[in-house]
Protein backbone atom coordinates (compact mmCIF):
# COMPACT_ATOMS: atom_id res chain seq x y z
CA UNK A 1 0.00 0.00 0.00
CA UNK A 2 1.58 3.22 -0.38
CA UNK A 3 3.21 2.73 -1.25
CA UNK A 4 2.42 4.80 -0.73
CA UNK A 5 4.83 6.02 2.02
CA UNK A 6 8.09 5.32 2.20
CA UNK A 7 11.52 5.28 3.25
CA UNK A 8 12.89 9.08 5.14
CA UNK A 9 16.70 9.27 4.34
CA UNK A 10 18.79 12.21 5.90
CA UNK A 11 21.84 10.59 4.18
CA UNK A 12 24.54 13.94 4.72
CA UNK A 13 23.73 13.67 8.19
CA UNK A 14 24.03 10.49 8.87
CA UNK A 15 26.95 9.59 6.56
CA UNK A 16 28.41 12.69 8.74
CA UNK A 17 27.64 11.30 12.21
CA UNK A 18 27.93 7.47 11.37
CA UNK A 19 31.73 6.93 12.84
CA UNK A 20 30.47 7.65 16.55
CA UNK A 21 27.73 4.66 16.15
CA UNK A 22 28.29 1.49 16.66
CA UNK A 23 28.57 -1.66 14.59
CA UNK A 24 25.49 -2.71 13.45
CA UNK A 25 24.49 1.03 13.05
CA UNK A 26 27.02 2.29 10.58
CA UNK A 27 26.67 -0.88 8.52
CA UNK A 28 23.09 0.26 7.96
CA UNK A 29 23.35 3.83 7.78
CA UNK A 30 26.21 3.50 5.06
CA UNK A 31 23.61 0.87 3.22
CA UNK A 32 20.87 3.93 3.20
CA UNK A 33 24.02 6.14 1.99
CA UNK A 34 25.49 3.94 -0.41
CA UNK A 35 21.89 3.05 -1.73
CA UNK A 36 20.77 6.26 -2.23
CA UNK A 37 23.96 7.68 -4.04
CA UNK A 38 23.79 4.52 -6.30
CA UNK A 39 20.12 5.44 -6.85
CA UNK A 40 21.58 9.50 -7.80
CA UNK A 41 23.98 8.01 -9.96
CA UNK A 42 21.02 6.57 -12.15
CA UNK A 43 19.23 9.66 -12.42
CA UNK A 44 18.72 11.50 -15.94
CA UNK A 45 16.66 14.90 -16.00
CA UNK A 46 13.42 14.60 -17.23
CA UNK A 47 14.20 16.89 -19.77
CA UNK A 48 16.25 14.57 -21.32
CA UNK A 49 14.16 12.07 -21.37
CA UNK A 50 11.59 13.73 -23.19
CA UNK A 51 13.86 14.81 -25.84
CA UNK A 52 14.44 11.56 -27.01
CA UNK A 53 12.98 10.82 -30.24
CA UNK A 54 12.07 7.49 -29.56
CA UNK A 55 10.47 7.66 -26.31
CA UNK A 56 7.11 5.98 -25.43
CA UNK A 57 4.46 8.20 -25.90
CA UNK A 58 2.48 6.89 -23.02
CA UNK A 59 5.75 7.61 -21.00
CA UNK A 60 6.48 10.52 -22.51
CA UNK A 61 2.57 11.75 -21.67
CA UNK A 62 3.41 11.12 -17.77
CA UNK A 63 6.54 12.54 -17.58
CA UNK A 64 4.70 15.76 -18.92
CA UNK A 65 2.25 15.33 -16.33
CA UNK A 66 4.40 14.97 -13.68
CA UNK A 67 6.25 18.40 -14.43
CA UNK A 68 2.42 19.69 -14.42
CA UNK A 69 1.77 18.23 -11.15
CA UNK A 70 5.03 19.88 -9.28
CA UNK A 71 4.09 23.57 -10.54
CA UNK A 72 0.23 22.67 -9.72
CA UNK A 73 1.50 21.53 -6.08
CA UNK A 74 3.44 24.65 -5.99
CA UNK A 75 0.96 27.11 -7.45
CA UNK A 76 -2.18 25.65 -5.38
CA UNK A 77 -0.99 23.23 -2.73
CA UNK A 78 1.37 25.27 -0.71
CA UNK A 79 3.60 22.23 -1.08
CA UNK A 80 7.42 22.92 -2.28
CA UNK A 81 8.91 20.98 -4.39
CA UNK A 82 12.11 22.93 -5.39
CA UNK A 83 14.15 20.75 -7.11
CA UNK A 84 12.74 17.02 -6.40
CA UNK A 85 11.03 14.86 -8.77
CA UNK A 86 12.64 16.63 -12.29
CA UNK A 87 15.13 13.79 -12.69
CA UNK A 88 14.00 10.33 -13.58
CA UNK A 89 15.45 6.67 -12.25
CA UNK A 90 14.48 3.70 -14.32
CA UNK A 91 14.20 0.90 -11.82
CA UNK A 92 15.33 -3.00 -12.29
CA UNK A 93 12.67 -3.92 -9.78
CA UNK A 94 9.08 -2.48 -9.17
CA UNK A 95 9.87 -1.10 -5.72
CA UNK A 96 12.78 1.11 -4.77
CA UNK A 97 13.14 0.05 -0.49
CA UNK A 98 11.60 -2.52 1.18
CA UNK A 99 10.41 -1.90 4.08
CA UNK A 100 9.91 -3.54 7.95
CA UNK A 101 7.31 -3.35 10.36
CA UNK A 102 7.21 -5.15 13.42
CA UNK A 103 4.94 -5.61 16.84
CA UNK A 104 4.75 -8.07 19.82
CA UNK A 105 2.31 -11.07 19.50
CA UNK A 106 0.36 -9.96 22.43
CA UNK A 107 0.28 -6.07 21.66
CA UNK A 108 -0.46 -3.63 19.00
CA UNK A 109 2.20 -1.57 20.47
CA UNK A 110 4.63 -1.33 17.78
CA UNK A 111 8.33 -1.73 17.25
CA UNK A 112 10.57 1.37 16.67
CA UNK A 113 13.70 2.67 15.38
CA UNK A 114 15.12 5.64 16.62
CA UNK A 115 16.88 7.98 13.73
CA UNK A 116 18.72 10.89 14.17
CA UNK A 117 16.53 13.78 13.59
CA UNK A 118 13.59 11.89 12.33
CA UNK A 119 12.99 10.51 15.81
CA UNK A 120 11.81 7.25 16.47
CA UNK A 121 9.49 5.49 13.79
CA UNK A 122 7.19 2.43 12.88
CA UNK A 123 9.28 1.29 10.64
CA UNK A 124 12.66 0.59 8.83
CA UNK A 125 13.89 0.93 5.38
CA UNK A 126 16.08 -1.06 3.21
CA UNK A 127 17.20 -0.50 -0.02
CA UNK A 128 18.80 -4.29 -0.13
CA UNK A 129 16.29 -7.38 0.27
CA UNK A 130 18.85 -9.14 1.91
CA UNK A 131 20.03 -7.00 4.61
CA UNK A 132 15.60 -6.18 5.38
CA UNK A 133 15.12 -10.24 5.61
CA UNK A 134 18.39 -10.28 8.00
CA UNK A 135 16.72 -7.58 9.84
CA UNK A 136 13.29 -9.22 9.79
CA UNK A 137 14.78 -12.98 11.25
CA UNK A 138 16.35 -10.98 14.17
CA UNK A 139 12.79 -9.73 14.90
CA UNK A 140 11.43 -12.93 14.52
CA UNK A 141 13.81 -14.15 16.97
CA UNK A 142 12.88 -12.17 19.59
CA UNK A 143 9.36 -13.05 19.75
CA UNK A 144 7.83 -10.02 16.93
CA UNK A 145 5.64 -10.22 14.16
CA UNK A 146 6.98 -8.68 11.27
CA UNK A 147 5.49 -7.43 7.55
CA UNK A 148 7.55 -6.27 5.12
CA UNK A 149 6.52 -4.27 2.08
CA UNK A 150 8.00 -2.45 -0.86
CA UNK A 151 7.98 1.47 -1.58
CA UNK A 152 7.77 3.12 -4.62
CA UNK A 153 8.88 6.24 -3.82
CA UNK A 154 10.64 7.97 -0.43
CA UNK A 155 11.34 11.30 0.36
CA UNK A 156 14.89 12.91 2.08
CA UNK A 157 12.27 15.95 3.53
CA UNK A 158 14.02 18.62 1.44
CA UNK A 159 18.02 17.82 1.68
CA UNK A 160 18.40 16.35 -1.70
CA UNK A 161 16.81 16.46 -5.35
CA UNK A 162 14.55 13.07 -4.63
CA UNK A 163 14.04 11.04 -8.15
CA UNK A 164 10.97 10.38 -10.14
CA UNK A 165 11.26 6.44 -10.22
CA UNK A 166 10.01 4.68 -13.25
CA UNK A 167 7.74 2.84 -11.04
CA UNK A 168 6.23 6.11 -9.66
CA UNK A 169 4.70 6.39 -13.77
CA UNK A 170 2.59 3.50 -12.79
CA UNK A 171 -0.93 3.63 -12.45
CA UNK A 172 -3.51 5.80 -13.67
CA UNK A 173 -3.63 9.80 -13.45
CA UNK A 174 -5.16 9.60 -9.73
CA UNK A 175 -2.88 7.02 -8.52
CA UNK A 176 0.13 9.08 -9.82
CA UNK A 177 -0.96 12.48 -8.56
CA UNK A 178 -1.74 11.06 -5.38
CA UNK A 179 1.33 9.60 -4.48
CA UNK A 180 3.68 12.53 -5.87
CA UNK A 181 1.55 14.99 -3.59
CA UNK A 182 1.85 12.33 -0.51
CA UNK A 183 5.46 12.45 -0.95
CA UNK A 184 5.36 16.32 -1.84
CA UNK A 185 4.10 16.66 1.87
CA UNK A 186 7.09 14.98 3.44
CA UNK A 187 8.87 17.73 2.32
CA UNK A 188 6.68 20.42 3.14
CA UNK A 189 6.39 19.03 7.18
CA UNK A 190 7.51 16.35 9.23
CA UNK A 191 7.09 16.06 13.17
CA UNK A 192 9.79 13.94 14.49
CA UNK A 193 8.71 10.76 16.11
CA UNK A 194 5.29 10.78 15.31
CA UNK A 195 4.66 8.12 12.26
CA UNK A 196 0.69 8.01 12.29
CA UNK A 197 0.74 12.12 12.25
CA UNK A 198 3.07 12.07 9.34
CA UNK A 199 1.86 9.18 6.86
CA UNK A 200 -2.21 10.30 7.48
CA UNK A 201 -1.40 14.27 6.74
CA UNK A 202 0.55 12.97 3.66
CA UNK A 203 -2.29 10.66 2.47
CA UNK A 204 -5.00 13.32 3.46
CA UNK A 205 -3.12 16.28 0.83
CA UNK A 206 -2.24 13.89 -1.65
CA UNK A 207 -5.71 12.50 -1.87
CA UNK A 208 -7.26 16.64 -1.92
CA UNK A 209 -4.18 17.45 -4.12
CA UNK A 210 -5.01 14.62 -6.43
CA UNK A 211 -8.71 15.62 -6.50
CA UNK A 212 -8.27 19.36 -7.02
CA UNK A 213 -5.37 18.22 -10.15
CA UNK A 214 -7.63 16.04 -11.94
CA UNK A 215 -10.29 18.64 -11.53
CA UNK A 216 -8.16 22.03 -12.80
CA UNK A 217 -7.07 19.24 -15.93
CA UNK A 218 -11.03 18.59 -16.98
CA UNK A 219 -11.12 15.02 -15.60
CA UNK A 220 -14.24 14.59 -13.55
CA UNK A 221 -14.36 10.65 -14.61
CA UNK A 222 -10.73 10.32 -12.99
CA UNK A 223 -12.24 12.76 -10.49
CA UNK A 224 -15.01 10.30 -9.50
CA UNK A 225 -12.30 7.07 -9.42
CA UNK A 226 -10.35 8.89 -7.06
CA UNK A 227 -13.59 9.60 -4.61
CA UNK A 228 -14.91 5.38 -5.22
CA UNK A 229 -11.29 4.43 -3.66
CA UNK A 230 -11.16 6.96 -1.24
CA UNK A 231 -14.87 5.42 0.27
CA UNK A 232 -13.13 2.08 -0.42
CA UNK A 233 -10.27 2.95 1.80
CA UNK A 234 -12.30 4.67 4.38
CA UNK A 235 -14.19 1.45 4.36
CA UNK A 236 -11.22 -0.86 4.96
CA UNK A 237 -9.56 1.54 7.58
CA UNK A 238 -13.42 1.62 9.64
CA UNK A 239 -12.62 -2.99 9.77
CA UNK A 240 -8.76 -2.50 10.46
CA UNK A 241 -9.85 0.10 13.16
CA UNK A 242 -12.83 -2.31 14.84
CA UNK A 243 -10.52 -4.62 14.31
CA UNK A 244 -7.58 -3.43 16.24
CA UNK A 245 -9.84 -2.49 18.82
CA UNK A 246 -11.41 -6.39 19.17
CA UNK A 247 -7.54 -7.27 19.79
CA UNK A 248 -6.62 -5.14 22.27
CA UNK A 249 -9.34 -6.05 24.16
CA UNK A 250 -8.32 -9.96 23.11
CA UNK A 251 -4.81 -8.68 24.39
CA UNK A 252 -5.65 -7.21 27.59
CA UNK A 253 -7.72 -9.85 29.01
CA UNK A 254 -4.54 -11.88 30.41
CA UNK A 255 -5.61 -15.08 29.07
CA UNK A 256 -3.18 -17.75 28.33
CA UNK A 257 -1.18 -17.63 25.23
CA UNK A 258 -3.09 -20.62 23.40
CA UNK A 259 -6.60 -18.84 23.72
CA UNK A 260 -5.47 -15.55 22.67
CA UNK A 261 -4.23 -17.35 19.69
CA UNK A 262 -7.19 -18.95 18.99
CA UNK A 263 -9.52 -15.62 19.88
CA UNK A 264 -7.45 -13.57 17.40
CA UNK A 265 -7.50 -16.33 14.26
CA UNK A 266 -11.33 -16.22 14.62
CA UNK A 267 -11.05 -11.93 14.83
CA UNK A 268 -8.67 -12.39 11.49
CA UNK A 269 -11.19 -14.43 9.99
CA UNK A 270 -13.79 -12.19 10.59
CA UNK A 271 -12.24 -9.17 9.39
CA UNK A 272 -11.76 -11.47 6.00
CA UNK A 273 -15.26 -12.24 5.96
CA UNK A 274 -16.42 -8.69 6.07
CA UNK A 275 -13.73 -7.58 4.00
CA UNK A 276 -15.50 -10.07 0.79
CA UNK A 277 -19.18 -8.71 2.03
CA UNK A 278 -17.67 -5.21 2.18
CA UNK A 279 -16.77 -6.05 -1.41
CA UNK A 280 -19.89 -7.15 -2.88
CA UNK A 281 -21.09 -3.42 -1.81
CA UNK A 282 -18.37 -1.40 -3.33
CA UNK A 283 -16.02 -3.23 -6.17
CA UNK A 284 -13.49 -0.63 -5.24
CA UNK A 285 -12.47 -2.45 -2.24
CA UNK A 286 -10.80 -5.32 -4.11
CA UNK A 287 -7.97 -3.39 -4.91
CA UNK A 288 -7.03 -4.32 -1.96
CA UNK A 289 -7.56 -8.34 -1.60
CA UNK A 290 -4.04 -8.95 -2.03
CA UNK A 291 -3.34 -6.59 1.30
CA UNK A 292 -6.31 -8.93 3.11
CA UNK A 293 -4.64 -11.81 2.07
CA UNK A 294 -1.58 -10.92 3.83
CA UNK A 295 -0.88 -12.28 6.88
CA UNK A 296 -2.66 -9.63 8.73
CA UNK A 297 -0.43 -9.45 12.07
CA UNK A 298 -0.36 -7.30 14.46
CA UNK A 299 2.40 -5.10 12.19
CA UNK A 300 0.35 -5.19 9.00
CA UNK A 301 -2.47 -3.40 11.04
CA UNK A 302 -0.38 -0.93 12.52
CA UNK A 303 0.92 -0.15 9.34
CA UNK A 304 -2.57 0.31 7.70
CA UNK A 305 -3.50 2.50 10.44
CA UNK A 306 -0.61 4.49 10.30
CA UNK A 307 -1.63 6.00 7.17
CA UNK A 308 -4.76 6.11 7.60
CA UNK A 309 -5.79 7.01 11.44
CA UNK A 310 -5.51 10.44 11.17
CA UNK A 311 -6.64 10.83 7.73
CA UNK A 312 -10.72 12.49 8.17
CA UNK A 313 -9.35 14.77 10.75
CA UNK A 314 -6.85 16.27 8.55
CA UNK A 315 -9.63 16.31 6.21
CA UNK A 316 -11.80 18.01 8.71
CA UNK A 317 -8.85 20.53 9.45
CA UNK A 318 -9.18 21.50 6.07
CA UNK A 319 -12.70 22.00 5.50
CA UNK A 320 -12.72 23.65 9.18
CA UNK A 321 -10.14 26.11 6.46
CA UNK A 322 -12.78 26.47 4.11
CA UNK A 323 -10.08 24.76 1.92
CA UNK A 324 -7.45 27.55 2.22
CA UNK A 325 -4.29 25.76 2.17
CA UNK A 326 -2.26 28.87 4.15
CA UNK A 327 -4.89 28.16 7.42
CA UNK A 328 -4.16 24.30 7.14
CA UNK A 329 -0.63 24.49 7.26
CA UNK A 330 -0.80 26.98 9.78
CA UNK A 331 -3.62 24.95 11.88
CA UNK A 332 -1.01 21.85 10.82
CA UNK A 333 1.71 23.55 12.70
CA UNK A 334 0.01 24.68 15.51
CA UNK A 335 -1.27 21.07 16.46
CA UNK A 336 1.95 19.67 15.98
CA UNK A 337 3.83 21.79 18.44
CA UNK A 338 1.53 20.30 21.26
CA UNK A 339 2.91 17.97 23.66
CA UNK A 340 1.80 14.59 22.46
CA UNK A 341 -1.78 13.35 24.61
CA UNK A 342 -3.00 16.93 23.74
CA UNK A 343 -2.31 16.81 19.93
CA UNK A 344 -4.16 12.98 19.60
CA UNK A 345 -6.50 14.70 21.46
CA UNK A 346 -6.95 17.33 19.20
CA UNK A 347 -7.59 15.32 16.37
CA UNK A 348 -9.62 12.76 17.81
CA UNK A 349 -11.99 15.70 18.24
CA UNK A 350 -11.81 16.12 14.87
CA UNK A 351 -12.70 12.76 13.41
CA UNK A 352 -16.53 12.80 12.59
CA UNK A 353 -18.81 11.31 14.71
CA UNK A 354 -19.78 7.38 13.46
Amino acid sequence: MAGAGGLLIRVFFLAATVFSLSGCQAGYYWHLASGHAELMGDREPVEEVLSRPGLDPETRRRLQQSREMLEFAAAELALEPGNAYRDHVALERDWVVLNLVAAPEFSLEPHQWCYPLLGCLNYRGFFDPERAEREAERLREKGLQVYRGGAIAYSTLGWFADPLTSAMLDGDAPWRAELLFHELTHRRFWLAGDTAFNESLATSVGREGARRWLAQQGMPEQVAVLERRARARQALAEMVADTRERLERIYESGEDPGTMRARRREVILGLRERFERETEREPALARYRDWIQGPLNNAQLNSFSDYNRWVPAFDELLRSCDGRWSCFWGQVERIAALPDEERDAVLENLLPDD
